[in-house]
């Protein structure tokens, strides 16, 4: 599939020139919903949003550090740095730790923090009313997910990303865009707080991490280098089952529990919304 949609995301973004440097600061909301299984693939848990239950700020700055000319156009290097923060609730479905009940005798809402940040080098290729790109780039993910004052867990992990797309003119001015995009953690963790006051702490190493991301950006010019900004975006992200660990003596004295993270799906909706300046 992904070999016919490249082609199309490399489609001939409203600058007919480059820039030096590009900021874009916005607000972004999350349709999130995530989904943990055992080995039968039978749902465990689930963590699901509304919009507006999650939302939060992003920032994202290119600054030129090579171009050249060419037949139809130009090439720019950029360095790209990216990052957001996202906080909100979600509603858990699932069962009490340890209850040996099933999935669905227990609900909850689940307070959340996302951080995202990232680095990369931007390669744009400008023509009359379009462009092209490819990055290459590094980040940092984190997210906190506070089940109960008893429970905390916080996923996070490095990744290694390579994103392509382009923009093209659509109407007067207002271009249109598609941006395909790959992530591979390293060394991806979740670190687990059982118990609120017993001290408690654990961290599984998860498996292995990726995600695929698909957006389409719009920009709709207000003056001569600021624009209006906005982005859907599905990101569907696979978490593999952790290490399993051993805890004595825990709830009580003489109890002995095993303990791992499954394997999960998240496959969250983003919205963006923002104004762009170029200078």
């Amino acid at each position: 599939m992904y070999k016919y949609l490249i082609p199309l995301a490399l489609v001939n973004t409203i600058q007919a020139a480059s820039y030096d440097n590009k900021l874009e600061l916005g607000v972004k909301t999350v349709f999130y919903n995530y989904t943990e299984r055992d080995d039968q693939d039978e749902i465990l848990d689930t963590e699901k949003s509304s919009l507006f239950d999650t939302g939060g700020l992003y920032v994202s700055y290119d600054h030129k550090i090579k171009e050249f000319d060419t037949e139809d156009g130009s090439i720019a290097h950029y360095i790209n740095v990216y990052a957001s923060a996202v906080y909100g609730d979600t509603e858990y479905k699932g069962s009490i730790l340890g209850s040996g009940q099933g999935y669905g005798s227990y609900t909850s809402t689940t307070a959340n923090t996302f951080y995202e940040y990232q680095i990369n080098l931007k390669r744009v290729q400008f023509y009359k009313n379009s462009s092209r790109y490819i990055s290459f780039g590094f980040g940092y993910k984190e997210w906190e997910r506070e089940l109960s004052r008893s429970q905390i867990e916080n996923y996070n992990y490095d990744f290694a990303q390579i994103k392509v797309g382009g923009e093209t003119l659509i109407y007067d001015d207002i271009s249109l865009g598609l941006d395909l995009g790959a992530q591979l953690a390293f060394n991806p963790q979740m670190e687990a707080d059982f118990s609120a006051g017993t001290g408690l702490h654990e961290t599984f190493n998860l498996g292995t991490t990726y995600s695929y991301i698909v957006s389409v950006p719009l920009q709709i010019p207000i003056q001569d280098r600021l624009a209006f900004v906005t982005r859907a975006e599905y990101e569907f992200t696979s978490i593999g089952k952790s290490n399993v660990i051993a805890v004595p003596d825990f709830p009580n004295p003489g109890d002995d529990h095993s303990f791992l993270e499954p394997k999960s799906q998240q496959k969250n909706w983003h919205f963006f919304a923002g104004l762009q300046l170029l200078f």
